[in-house]
Formats: structure tokens, C-alpha cells, sequence
């Protein structure tokens, strides 16, 4: 299901309680049916950290609001009916939360989406590593990609060849642009790779949860003199970030930095710039704009952007991920991160 929650006119929504300062009590409610037993998908994806758990074993109604109520159950036998109780109001469907209140009308409900944000936001020894494992993959992924392609090629034949090198990996592909130049449109289409074109590939892909958030450049074979220009100004921008980059430095500072290098190239006014955290979420903590208060903190993991649109070539862009370790930052999955010059 972590491609495809909807089941008849509801979703697949399991549940996790933790008390507070009550780790050992924490709570999974999941389902367990024929054809969505959770209990043999742990036997194959491994053990779970939660040693409470209790399964629904019949859906009387909607998946959510089945799921609800047996966890409202769980939360009475705690003792904790008429506690403060923090969800995640952004993911939780509203038949599951009207559940939640008609079942425990005692407790207050409150919003817990950016308490939980900030716990996501520093990674632990095993996270920093899956999000290792899933860059490398699928940098080695787009590499192969980019080196068997051959002219005449649809980005849409670049996109399904990228899917399985993913799979052969195994990664999860989320979604992939494949941008061919001049064109800014990095939807992938019918549209041919021929020689003296670029392309940019954007792709996110997961492993156990954890993304990957790569963008790599490459052009059927040799690529105009101005891409490559272009393409300079993205390395310039990675490596002032990157240094930059370290426990204690201002969020705020990052981002100023970025678009200052952006701008020192003569194509400064084409430019972009983008860091955003990375995990679990796509775009979550820590967040990097002009009036953000955050600090880096060593576990965080960030995603840098950096990019030109020229009318000439099309769009250039090179996008990398690091993690901020003790003394600055280790990139993840840099392998390919150079230009690709796909032989003809």
C-alpha cells in the first residue's frame, strides 16, 4: 500500500500512538484480513520497533474509521481517555478523526504536525545511512540510464529505463522529470533525444521509506559550449553551499549564500536556487529562506538546488544531497554528479 492507499471510498491508514515520556507503551494498530495481512508483511520487511501491536481482523465499514476506532480502544486501555492527544491533522482522514472525538469525547485533541516535524528533522546513525543507500542507488541508477541511451529517444523511454534500473537496485521510482533542451518542459514526453541536445533528469526515489533526491545532466553526445557554462555555475553554487555548510550555521545564511552564487554567474538572472531538508518527506526540515530562525544541526540531511533556464540549451541543473556531520557536510550519492556525454 505505500504506492496506493485508497480501498473502496476509504484509505489504508494504520496507526501509531507513543505516550509521552512513555516510549515502552507506544502502540501500532494495523490491519489483518485475508489479501492485507500485516502480519506476514513483517515477516518480510523485518521487526518492527513497537512491540504493542493489535490488528484489525474485520472491516466492518471504512478502512479509517475502522482503524480509529479499534486505536481509541487502545488508548482507553492505557488509561489515557481523556488525555491531550497530538495527530497529524495533514494525513489523517476526517472519518478517521470524527471516530477519534465520538470515541473519546474527554480528550483534547490538538495538532502535533510540526512537533513531529522537528523530531524527523535530525536523522539517527540508521536513517543517515538508508538515506545513503538510496542515493547511491539511484545515482548509479541514473548513470546507467544516461550511458544506454541512444539517439532518437523519448524521454518517456529514458523515464521506463530509469524505472527499472531503479527496481534492479531495489528502489521505488516516485517520479522522474526528463527535461530534453531547448524546452523547459521536463515532463517526460514523446519528444527525441537527438545529438547536441541536453537533458536534465530530476528523480525521487525511496527505499524503506527514506528518499532519494537527485539531479543529474547529460547530453547525446558532445554538449554546447553554453551548456557547459551553464552547468559551471551549478558546480560554483554546490561547492559555496557545501562549504559553507556545518553545526551551528544559520539556515537563513545558507540560502543567502546560494542565491549569491547563483547570481555571480553572467546568467544570474536565469538562475534558482533551492535547499529544502529531506527523509521520510520530500521538502521537510530544515527549511532555508530569508527569514527562517533554524540552525544546522549534525543528522539533518539537505537537498541543494541548483539551476539555469537558458533559451538556447533548455534547462540546467544539478542537485545534490549531504548530511551534516560534526565538522561540515557529507555529500550522498554523488557518483555521476559530473557532466554525461552519452556516445553517438
Amino acid at each position: 500500500f505505500k504506492r496506493l492507499e485508497a480501498i473502496g471510498l476509504s484509505q489504508y491508514m494504520p496507526v501509531v500512538g507513543i505516550p509521552r515520556g512513555r516510549p515502552h507503551q507506544a502502540f501500532y494498530v494495523g490491519v489483518s484480513v485475508p489479501d492485507v495481512d500485516e502480519v506476514q508483511a513483517l515477516e518480510v520487511f523485518g521487526p518492527m520497533w513497537v512491540a504493542n501491536r493489535h490488528w484489525v481482523h474485520e472491516l466492518r465499514g471504512r478502512v479509517a474509521g475502522v482503524v480509529a476506532e479499534a486505536a481509541a480502544g487502545v488508548v482507553r486501555k492505557l488509561g489515557l481517555a481523556g488525555a491531550r492527544i497530538g495527530i497529524e491533522g495533514p494525513f489523517m482522514p476526517v472519518e478517521a478523526f470524527d471516530v477519534l472525538r465520538r470515541e473519546l469525547p474527554e480528550a483534547a485533541f490538538a495538532d502535533a504536525t510540526d512537533l513531529l516535524a522537528r523530531l524527523r528533522a535530525v536523522k539517527t546513525a540508521r536513517e543517515v545511512n538508508l538515506l545513503r543507500q538510496v542515493h547511491e542507488r539511484a545515482a548509479e541508477a541514473i548513470h546507467a540510464t544516461l550511458k544506454a541511451a541512444r539517439p532518437g529517444e523519448t524521454s518517456r523511454q529514458v523515464e521506463a529505463r530509469l524505472e527499472l534500473e531503479m527496481a534492479g537496485r531495489g528502489l521505488h521510482r516516485i517520479f522522474t522529470f526528463a527535461g530534453i533542451g531547448p524546452s523547459f518542459n521536463r515532463f517526460p514526453s514523446h519528444r527525441t533525444w537527438d545529438p547536441g541536445r541536453i537533458m536534465n533528469v530530476d528523480t525521487v526515489a525511496e527505499l524503506e521509506g527514506y528518499l532519494s533526491d537527485l539531479s543529474r545532466m547529460a547530453s547525446m553526445g558532445e554538449p554546447p559550449v553554453l551548456a557547459l557554462e551553464l552547468f559551471q555555475g551549478c558546480l560554483q553554487v554546490q561547492r559555496r553551499v557545501r562549504d559553507a555548510i556545518g553545526p551551528g550555521v544559520a539556515c537563513r545564511e545558507v540560502h543567502r549564500l546560494g542565491w549569491e552564487a547563483i547570481r555571480a554567474n553572467r546568467w544570474g538572472e536565469l538562475g534558482n536556487f533551492i535547499a529544502h531538508g529531506l527523509g521520510l518527506v520530500s521538502n521537510e526540515l530544515p527549511v532555508f529562506n530569508a527569514e527562517t530562525d533554524g540552525l544546522l544541526e549534525p543528522g539533518m540531511v539537505i537537498s541543494i538546488e541548483a539551476e539555469y533556464r537558458h533559451p538556447e540549451v533548455g534547462h540546467v541543473k544539478l542537485e545534490d544531497t549531504v548530511v551534516v556531520t560534526p565538522t561540515g557536510c557529507e555529500g550522498l550519492g554523488d557518483f555521476g554528479r559530473e557532466w554525461c556525454v552519452v556516445a553517438l
